[in-house]
């Protein structure tokens, strides 16, 4: 048997969630083993008709007349891997690398965004010392495309008082409150017809991505906005054929291909004018250096036609990107949005753009959704939504977050942080749809998470878990 690090319940659950594929939409696996795991601990348990999963347990000696807590995570995983990574993440499980520091995963996201949620759940669920209130765990489906398990739960799975959701990635910040999200899916209708040229293949990869949320103001290049930015700064005539940038709508696309036709006599003259651009914005984003543009000449297809490939590229160049509004007084952004997927197959007869759009404010958030099916619709495109979800709004002062804070320093020997994000959580979701519940997001470290940088901090989780029993002993 494996000889995981302390505790070694958390790790040996992490361990067992990280065999099985649970990207987002394919959560089979991992909603059969929580089952089957609450059977095997002789819990009540049950799956919905979305396909989350609620686990409930009686309270420990002495706190029948507690209220009850709801632990909640979620079970799907963003799943991205590095360009030489040939793991099939639907059908294969992740291979873990244990480091002195670190928990990661070899060429992959980790998915302890939100596996560490479940992990600690069911180490506390299974424990038969660990005093408690009676308890709910609430694992839900397909938080990262949507929240869709959130916004299928019924009301009487968020029968309670306090719920903590683990979904946050900094030890010793308490998340209390979030922007609402909707997803914006564009559809541009496209013509094609036979040319005579080149054709280029462009290969843009090797940016450092990120959250769509928690980082989008930081100075990141987005893969799909950048090639856009590259094709419309040659001087040549550029027929799109096919694109293909960005693999979730959440996460900041690090990686974008596209193919043109070109005019045969312009195709040298244009790798080298696209390399040139492309070395000119590298060195305003030093901290990008990674990026690199891989062009080659191949045998022609049938691009867009000349108008439409033009009307097109300055129909996506009008799309706003990334932070739009900052809210002063947080120091943090209030509104944003990531335009996540580019898509134009080679015969496909739309181009395909999904954005996900954030913000503080709902009203905010509309005006945003309005502004964008406006412009699709002017270039004669189409828009759907999907996802959408409300801001989570800070309620001060809660008993929960007392107690939470009260706990916190008596461990720490110091205050924890409370703050909103520009990111969005389950909590908006499940709050109004059981206003009775306070609700608080904890987690320990966990860097760069949607890329397969994603590491957890082993210590940290081991801090974090010392501090959720102590919070669940106090309430």
């Amino acid at each position: 048997m494996p000889t995981y690090p302390q505790p070694e319940a958390v790790f040996r659950y992490f361990s067992e969630i990280a065999s099985m594929p649970h990207g987002s939409g394919h959560t089979e696996l991992i909603r059969q083993w929580a089952l089957d795991t609450a059977k095997r601990l002789h819990l009540e348990a049950y799956a919905d008709e979305t396909g989350n999963v609620i686990i409930r347990k009686a309270a420990s000696a002495g706190y029948e007349n507690h209220p009850r807590v709801i632990l909640q995570g979620h079970m799907d995983m963003v799943c991205a891997q590095l360009p030489d990574c040939n793991k099939n993440m639907e059908t294969e499980g992740l291979d873990l690398i244990w480091g002195d520091e670190y928990l990661t995963a070899d060429g992959t996201t980790l998915g302890g965004d939100d596996g560490i949620a479940i992990a600690y759940a069911f180490a506390i669920l299974e424990s038969d010392s660990i005093p408690h209130p009676p308890l709910t765990a609430v694992f839900t489906v397909d938080e990262e495309t949507g929240m869709d398990g959130a916004a299928g739960l019924s009301p009487n799975a968020l029968e309670g008082t306090y719920l903590i959701n683990i979904d946050s990635e900094d030890e010793g910040i308490f998340t209390v409150g979030c922007a609402g999200g909707v997803r914006s899916h564009l559809c541009y209708p496209v013509h094609r017809s036979p040319a005579k040229g080149s054709l280029v293949p462009l290969s843009l990869y090797g940016l450092t991505g990120g959250h769509s949320g928690t980082e989008i103001h930081k100075p990141l290049l987005n893969a799909n906005t950048l090639m856009l930015h590259l094709l419309q700064s040659v001087p040549q005539t550029v027929r799109l054929c096919t694109w293909e940038g960005g693999i979730r709508d959440n996460v900041i696309p690090t990686d974008c291909n596209a193919e043109v036709v070109v005019p045969d006599a312009d195709a040298k003259a244009f790798i080298e004018a696209i390399n040139c651009k492309l070395d000119q914005i590298k060195a305003e984003y030093p901290h990008e250096s990674g990026v690199s543009l891989k062009t080659s000449i191949a045998p022609n297809c049938e691009p867009l036609a000349v108008e439409n490939s033009e009307a097109l590229l300055d129909a996506l160049a009008l799309l706003p990107n990334g932070v739009q509004k900052m809210n002063e007084r947080l120091g943090m952004p209030q509104t944003s949005l990531n335009l996540g997927i580019f898509a134009l197959t080679k015969y496909g007869e739309s181009m395909q753009v999904d954005a996900l759009i954030r913000s503080g404010s709902n009203a905010e958030k509309r005006m945003l959704a309005d502004r964008l099916r406006q412009l699709a619709e002017q270039a004669g495109g189409s828009v759907s939504e999907s996802g959408d979800y409300p801001a989570w709004e800070y309620l001060p002062d809660t008993v929960l977050e007392q107690t939470a804070v009260k706990v916190f320093c008596a461990l720490y020997g110091g205050e924890p942080k409370i703050e909103t994000i520009h990111a969005g959580l389950e909590c908006g979701i499940l709050n109004a749809m059981a206003p009775q519940l306070q609700c608080i997001s904890i987690g320990p470290d966990l860097l760069d998470i949607h890329t397969p940088r994603e590491r957890l901090s082993i210590a940290s989780a081991a801090r974090t878990w010392e501090f959720l029993l102590a919070l669940l002993k106090a309430l």
